[in-house]
């Protein structure tokens, strides 16, 4: 994010030694002192402080997570400033064993960095002008300010922008944000308090032997992260809001993660609900076991001393004046339902619970009971069952005044008990979608990554946060600013998609709490690839990109078509099953039946075939006319359905055995079709619906009667397909889309009113499509054109991601179906490089290959990996594994 950390600075540090050498009636006295400290800004959200030792570079010279964070044009500037300057003797003599500081102070336009220099010996502001001078020669400007003194504005050559840099009682501030060093030079301004920087000393005093020192600003902490965000931060981390104390950790090398730990003290935050568990005992806690696979975030906490923590809890209700209100309700429970919550209820919890995000957005908790029996007897007087594994709260808050602020989003929650657990929800199909995952071992701690991301932390604690960086990154690309999603998405130039996990952890010590932070990452792949398998010669170029289907319920295979028409199967091993003959190159897209046959057709025939190669009785069909795109799939019931396959003006229909269907037999319309049929269903009504290059829309029922007609504006021309998206309820809301050739998006409803929509500028040959992309229940916007791909959000035509490639796009995009019902979009270049996009826009990890445009991204065999199949010479299909 924007350049934020450690090493970058020391470009700057190296015009400061420079300054220093000219100084030569100097004094060498040292300044231990950390009163300097108390000109950092107020807003300091943390700090950084390490040693300029040759020691430090040479353990981090290759530590690759650096690079990931500050991004590979930082790394540039640093490897820069290493070979032209520090390495020379005399500079790495003036600045040995220094002690930099790093403070990072947010503002609307993201995160800036500030570096506080300590000198060696106290230096005239006035004379630094002259020194400055002298250092940059050959390397770059100075440039005083005009309003404060002993203030400078420097230009390297080397840099983009420009820094700015400040002298005060011997201390030396810079950075790329002017009004820092300002604030810093200024003695009106709000500083760091003392006590602060008291705390800091200390703990700088412990960590004497630590490479790198972190020191967290618990006052500041929430508001920053609030800062990051577009939206109001969730629950979990407003529970960071009004914490105060500082945390002070230092960094435990390893080369595959980011650890610190230490001490974090808390000031008496009597209204802060973190703040209740400084008075608990670190606890082994095994609720991590029962997370499911899709969990994106948690807050978790565990308890020594229950009764204590609820002691503690209820001052903290009492001073918000809720405590009351709560007693009330407890009391009318007690008369009413002869149950004493505080006795009955309270004792059936165990020692630890927590509060869960999804990937899907959805939240759940999970408490652990001493014992489930006793619980269900307990909670029976007080919930009422709306199934035989799920029931719900009769009351409001029960949750809340048992363990506090992590549950108050679970008002009148459904629960249902699994594993000695009470899991509770907002929804009924959360739980039971908890249920089904729990059932099929889908859980957190079955997957090698969280197995080895455990194993950095801590056994004991009293309070977990944790990220799953790949479950959450779509909430995160949401919810981030545009200045940090920026970065957050740029794969080419940072890594911050190469984490696996995030935690923080807090374990009560003393009063205050003993902290560990860690950051798994996953190191790049530095070998080339290796192919799995790679199948023998085709006839002829390939012409169609392979597809992936079921075989069996347990195996898959490969179909792919060549120019000579010649339709191939392969095993997930790259083998030949079978080869047949069509008439002509498939149109569209082929479509599976739910008895594994696959359907397609040429523009001449309509074929199905078994896995095995062998056609379908009844099949092929020769078409009476010309047909113009692929077949749409009308399911009446599980054992029938009916086909539709456009031919320019006519439609053809067919039964699931081949049979024309009579009442379709010469339909037509006004106008060629452009692309596919689409059917919808809107009230219990099932349309379908053809569009034509007019603008003209016929909606049929499926017995080939014209139910509604909209005509299209005779100004427009269309050339791309239509996307349908249905309110159920509402026709005034559901509508058909596309664009015209001018790129404006049309949008026509089924109550036969229009609307428009602009995107942009687009050029008449411009692709549009809609497509499940981020996996919510409405279709994104596609649109690509020439070196550019783009997708908006559908509801309110925003732009949500897009990419410029270094070459012209060789055809439409691919889209790779995955297990949660959305697509990955495959793209290709005329400089045969081969793209597939995460939903949030970034590349995905291996990409871009190199291979021509027809390829496959995706699942492949039974095994829950990824792999592409792509052709690097035309007559060969090759796969390699991808995760």
């Amino acid at each position: 994010m924007r350049k934020l950390l450690i090493l970058i600075s020391i470009l700057f540090i190296a015009v400061i030694v420079a300054a220093v050498l000219y100084f030569r009636s100097l004094s060498n006295n040292s300044r231990s002192s950390n009163n300097f400290l108390t000109s950092i800004p107020a807003d300091a959200t943390f700090l950084l402080s390490f040693q300029n030792d040759k020691s430090f570079y040479n353990i981090f010279s290759d530590f690759e997570i650096f690079e990931a964070i500050i991004g590979k044009d930082a790394q540039h500037e640093l490897n820069f400033l290493n070979k032209q300057i520090l390495r020379k003797s005399d500079f790495h003599e003036q600045s040995n064993k220094q002690t930099l500081y790093f403070s990072f102070h947010p503002d609307r336009e993201g995160i800036n960095w500030l570096l506080t220099l300590p000198l060696k010996a106290r230096i005239k502001p006035e004379d630094a002008q002259v020194a400055l001078e002298k250092a940059l020669a050959g390397l770059g400007k100075l440039i005083p300010d005009s309003l404060t003194s002993f203030a400078y504005k420097i230009q390297l050559h080397e840099l983009k922008k420009p820094f700015f840099i400040g002298f005060k009682d011997g201390i030396v501030f810079v950075s790329y944000k002017q009004e820092l060093v300002k604030k810093s030079l200024d003695d009106k301004a709000a500083h760091l308090t003392a006590s602060f920087v008291e705390e800091l000393a200390k703990s700088e005093h412990k960590n004497n032997n630590s490479i790198l020192n972190l020191h967290l600003n618990h006052t500041q902490l929430f508001q920053t992260i609030n800062g990051l965000m577009r939206t109001k931060a969730g629950n979990n981390l407003q529970l960071l809001e009004g914490l105060k104390g500082m945390s002070s950790l230092n960094m435990n090398f390893k080369s595959d993660a980011l650890m610190f730990s230490g001490l974090s003290t808390i000031e008496n935050s009597t209204q802060n609900y973190i703040a209740i568990y400084t008075h608990q005992t670190a606890t082994e806690g095994n609720l991590k076991q029962i997370l499911p696979a899709n969990t994106a975030a948690y807050a978790s906490f565990a308890f020594s001393d229950y009764p204590k923590f609820h002691r503690e809890l209820n001052i903290l209700l009492e001073r918000r004046k809720q405590l009351n209100r709560i007693q009330d309700q407890l009391t009318l429970i007690r008369s009413s339902k002869k149950i004493d919550i505080d006795k009955d209820l309270l004792n059936q919890w165990s020692n630890e619970f927590a509060s869960i995000e999804l990937n899907t957005r959805e939240n759940i908790g999970i408490v652990k009971l001493k014992d489930s029996l006793h619980f269900m007897e307990a909670i029976g007087k007080i919930s009422t069952g709306v199934s035989d594994e799920i029931r719900r709260f009769d009351n409001s808050n029960l949750l809340y005044y048992s363990f506090g602020d992590p549950m108050l989003p679970f008002q009148r929650p459904y629960f249902t008990v699994v594993n000695n657990y009470m899991i509770c929800a907002n929804t009924i199909s959360t739980l039971q979608q908890f249920r089904k995952q729990h059932e099929q071992k889908e859980l957190l701690i079955n997957t090698i990554q969280f197995l080895e991301f455990n194993k950095l932390q801590a056994n004991k604690t009293n309070v977990s946060f944790y990220i799953n960086n790949d479950n959450s990154k779509h909430t995160l690309s949401r919810q981030l600013k545009p200045v940090y999603k920026k970065s957050y998405t740029d794969t080419a130039n940072f890594g911050y998609k190469n984490f696996y996990a995030f935690s923080f952890q807090l374990a009560g010590y003393d009063g205050n709490f003993y902290s560990n932070l860690s950051a798994k990452y996953i190191s790049k792949e530095k070998e080339t690839k290796q192919p799995e398998w790679e199948t023998s010669r085709l006839s002829s170029d390939i012409n169609i990109a392979p597809t992936v289907w079921k075989y069996s319920d347990s195996t898959n295979f490969i179909v792919t078509q060549d120019k000579n028409n010649t339709l191939y199967g392969f095993t997930t091993e790259g083998k030949e099953i079978w080869r047949t003959s069509l008439s002509g190159k498939i149109l569209g897209e082929i479509v599976q039946l739910t008895d594994h046959t696959i359907l397609l057709n040429t523009d001449e025939r309509l074929y199905r075939f078994k896995p095995d190669g062998v056609p379908y009785p009844g099949f092929p069909v020769v078409f009476p006319h010309k047909a113009s795109f692929s077949s749409t799939i009308f399911q009446s019931d599980a054992n029938y359905f009916k086909i539709f396959i456009p031919g320019q003006q006519h439609i053809f229909a067919y039964d699931n055995n081949g049979k024309e269907l009579p009442e379709w037999k010469n339909k037509t319309v006004k106008g060629n079709i452009l692309f596919g049929l689409k059917t919808a269903l809107l009230n219990d009504f099932n349309y379908i619906i053809a569009f034509t290059e007019e603008g003209n829309i016929y909606l049929f029922n499926h017995n080939a009667g014209l139910t509604s007609f909209i005509e299209g504006d005779s100004k427009d021309e269309y050339k791309n397909a239509i996307g349908v998206e249905i309110t159920p309820g509402k026709p005034e809301m559901s509508r058909i889309v596309t664009t015209d050739t001018s790129g404006i998006l049309q949008s026509f409803y089924f109550d036969k009113t229009k609307g428009q929509t602009s995107l942009g500028k687009w050029p008449s040959t411009h692709y549009f499509e809609t497509k499940n992309i981020q996996g919510d229940s409405i279709k994104e916007f596609i649109i690509t054109d020439n070196k550019q791909l783009y997708v908006f959000n559908s509801q309110d035509s925003t732009l949500l991601f897009n990419h410029t490639f270094n070459a012209n796009l060789t055809a439409s995009p691919l889209y790779f179906p995955t297990e949660s019902n959305r697509f990955i979009i495959g793209m290709a270049t005329d400089a045969k490089l081969l793209y597939a996009f995460e939903d949030d826009g970034s590349i995905i990890k291996g990409f871009p290959m190199e291979g021509l445009p027809e390829f496959y991204y995706g699942k492949l065999k039974n095994n829950g990996h990824r792999y592409i199949i792509l052709s690097k010479d035309g007559r060969k299909l090759t796969a390699y594994r991808m995760d």
